[in-house]
């Protein structure tokens, strides 16, 4: 998309249980898994972020997640608007995120919320 409507930073929810792999080897497109919403059109494996400045457009509802933020000027990756969502600011990549590229900024419990 043209650069003026790029914003700087992307972020994108984890289970602290995978913080060790991703602190290693940063974020690496999944296949579909009980995460992804049931119809989802995407086939092969996604990386999902959001593409919004605003911390209630990251998190996961249910959970206390980790949250990365994802350095968009550091990587060249393709991002297609998540078709699940309503909005362009939801999207996903198949494309690796290096561990360069990427900063824990929120350190989740793991534990649903009440």
């Amino acid at each position: 998309f043209p650069s003026h409507d790029t914003p700087e930073f992307a972020y994108h929810t984890s289970n602290p249980m995978f913080r060790d792999s991703i602190d290693r080897d940063g974020l690496i497109p999944q296949g579909k898994s009980e995460n992804w919403l049931e119809g989802t059109k995407i086939e092969g494996k996604a990386l999902f972020a959001t593409f919004s400045e605003n911390p209630s457009d990251w998190v996961n509802w249910d959970y206390d997640d980790d949250v990365w933020k994802i350095d968009l000027s550091k990587i060249d990756n393709i991002w297609n608007i998540d078709p699940n969502y309503g909005s362009d600011k939801y999207r996903w990549t198949a494309q690796p995120i290096p561990r360069e590229a990427i900063e824990l900024v929120h350190w989740g419990t793991g534990e649903e919320y009440q």
